[in-house]
């Protein structure tokens, strides 16, 4: 907060104007001393600097915004808004003390944060600038242009930035499934003004758009990811960083090292996360459904719900890769790849499979379609969501239905969240548990049996939480242990989980952007005391860029915006990527070594504390140990 005279100046302005006329006021009494001793007139040649340099104090106007500092940190580290004493600062994986320093291979986004920390005056204007990157001792750059407003209109522009969204998480969450308050599996700091939305720099101005204000004693991170095209030549490209703070200008170098290799076009695992268009529309005011698939695609997620074959016919364009490229404004990871993922129903399989023929009918015409259009994706009949004991005969009955058809349709596989029960087995094809219920032994059991075994969620000890309140990294330990343990899909239960049953009576039409707490068991009906939790966060990959139901939040963005959590997760399939080419070029010590690094211990393997790196710089090593690797032997 600014303390303000009666004339609106700011104390810093109005205590050094009154400097100034004080200093007027010794200079002529100076020389009113110095006429009575008879040199009157030398004195009067002598003051006329001293007296100019006050006028101009006087009268100049005086900039109220001040820079503490200026740092950067990777992707991989939540900082605080009031955390003015990181241990990152004076070093860490992107950052020497005065140059950002950056790594990565072609058909990659790279990410780091722009740390600006204000003064006890605060920043009224911030902006931050990089306008390009510029091969050394080449002619290939990285260039920038100016956001469309369609957030996910990515064409020809590279270079992003985004503002960072703060919330102020008062309470832990309070849910076992994600940790265990007070344990040693619990984050170490869980609350606080917690870095959480990455806010596109056109948004509306005081919501996120630059420039920005910046209050005294506070942190403002600007996230900047590069997008490098398959076509960039291998080396070194440099750059500018422009910081401008209510008209200072300040510079810091920036260098990224680009790797003679691709990260291919199709990712190496699968991940789905749960979408409902009604969300957006809601919210939103409008049909988004292309915007919010793009804008997924390019963090290397699908969004998934039940299909049938009117609306995959209506929808061909994102199986088909045609919505993924550049003539429907899309550039990035995937380009001209469709999606994989393609439910047949999803929470629960609906009364349609309840009758063996009618099942075989509605089995034989999905499977038949889909073998003729799309052979290669990933389909499913979803079960009942997390099923009791009592669900069990039903189970079985329906997979009866499916398991005996003589047609395509027994192929059809059947799909439960929830780990493996003797009571089921023969009757489900794939398993999918969290992290805290993976039995290591019994997956891998299941895979030789001709099943899958994937996970959802997250849960600490076992792997990372989900969640506002864990670090930045959790996302991403989860997908390393998922490749260690040779998981190769990954499903989140919900990306838009803005308005849901799984909240108080009163307040299901959530408002995001003011509270954390996005599941709320607390006061529902018919609910036992241990399933009572509320989660910072939970389901909540994406926050809707326009708010109809808020206005008061309302960014102004026609589309998605994207979380730390989220980009942590794209970290992650990144990252899972360059451990997939890795072991194709049989590097399985240099895997061996960089898996124990970070993910030592996950899934059963756990024990009650954090078996895995919490911290962005040792995943960042441990992918660079990759990148040299990789383009080393690539070479040969």
């Amino acid at each position: 907060m600014t303390i303000r005279g009666k004339n609106g100046l700011g104390l810093r302005q109005a205590s050094l104007r009154l400097s100034a006329y004080l200093c007027v006021l010794c200079v002529k009494c100076l020389f009113q001393c110095r006429d009575r001793r008879g040199t009157q007139r030398a004195a009067e040649n002598a003051h006329y600097p001293v007296v100019l340099l006050a006028s101009y104090l006087l009268f100049a106007p005086i900039t109220m915004g001040a820079v503490r500092t200026i740092w950067a940190v990777n992707d991989g580290e939540k900082v605080e808004r009031d955390d003015l004493n990181n241990p990152n600062k004076r070093a860490n994986s992107v950052w020497d003390g005065h140059k950002v320093k950056i790594f990565g291979a072609r058909n990659e986004i790279i990410a780091f944060q722009l740390i600006i920390e204000a003064d006890l005056q605060g920043i009224q204007r911030l902006a931050v600038a990089l306008p390009q990157l510029v091969q050394k001792g080449g002619n290939s750059r990285i260039g920038y242009t100016a956001p469309a407003l369609d957030p996910t209109d990515y064409s020809g522009r590279p270079i992003q930035l985004f503002s960072v969204n703060y919330m102020n998480v008062e309470v832990p969450s309070h849910a076992e499934w994600v940790y265990k308050v007070g344990s040693q599996a619990a984050p170490k700091d869980p609350t606080g003004w917690k870095p959480v939305q990455l806010i596109p720099e056109n948004a509306r101005a005081g919501l996120g758009g630059f420039p920005l204000r910046v209050a005294g004693n506070q942190g403002q991170s600007v996230w900047i990811e590069i997008y490098t095209d398959r076509d960039l030549p291998a080396g070194i490209y440099s750059g500018t960083i422009t910081i401008d703070a209510d008209g200072r200008k300040q510079t810091i170098p920036i260098e990224l090292e680009l790797f003679d290799f691709t990260l291919p076009d199709q990712n190496s695992m699968q991940a789905m996360v749960y979408y409902e268009s009604l969300q957006p529309r809601l919210y939103q005011g409008r049909d988004l459904d292309p915007e919010y698939h793009r804008f997924a695609h390019r963090q290397r997620v699908e969004l998934v719900h039940a299909y049938d074959i009117d609306s995959v016919s209506a929808a061909l364009g994102r199986f088909d890769g045609s919505d993924f490229t550049k003539a429907k404004g899309y550039e990035g990871p995937g380009q001209g790849v469709g999606n994989q993922i393609i439910p047949r129903t999803f929470y629960g399989p609906g009364k349609a499979f309840d009758e063996r023929s009618n099942a075989w009918r509605e089995a034989d015409s999905w499977m038949s379609f889909l073998r003729n259009k799309f052979p290669n994706a990933t389909t499913f009949l979803y079960l009942p969501d997390e099923p009791g004991r009592s669900q069990y005969n039903y189970i079985r009955e329906l997979a009866e239905n499916i398991h005996s058809n003589p047609g395509p349709g027994k192929d059809l596989p059947l799909f439960v969240t929830k780990h493996y029960v003797k009571e089921l087995d023969g009757a489900i094809d794939i398993w999918d548990t969290g992290p805290l219920g993976y039995d290591i032994t019994r997956a891998n059991d299941e895979r030789q049996r001709g099943r899958k075994y994937w996970i959802y969620n997250g849960g600490r000890p076992a792997a990372g939480a989900i969640v506002i309140d864990a670090p930045a990294t959790d996302p991403r330990a989860t997908i390393w242990a998922c490749f260690k343990h040779g998981v190769d899909n990954y499903f989140y239960w919900h990306g838009v989980h803005w308005q849901h049953n799984r909240q108080k009576v009163g307040e299901r039409k959530q408002n995001v952007w003011a509270n954390p707490i996005t599941f709320d068991n607390r006061g529902q009906p018919n609910k036992p005391l241990d399933d009572q939790g509320y989660i910072n966060g939970d389901g909540v990959l994406i926050y809707p860029g326009e708010d109809k139901l808020h206005p008061e939040h309302d960014r102004g963005v026609p589309g998605p915006i994207s979380t730390v959590q989220l980009a942590n997760f794209r970290r992650g399939l990144q990252d899972h990527q360059y451990l997939t080419l890795a072991r194709k070029l049989k590097l399985d010590s240099l895997i061996n070594d960089v898996t124990q690094s970070v993910v030592p211990r996950v899934f059963s393997d756990s024990g009650p504390a954090i078996g895995f790196s919490e911290a962005g710089n040792d995943y960042e090593r441990a992918r660079y140990k990759l990148a040299q690797a990789i383009a080393k032997q690539s070479a040969k």
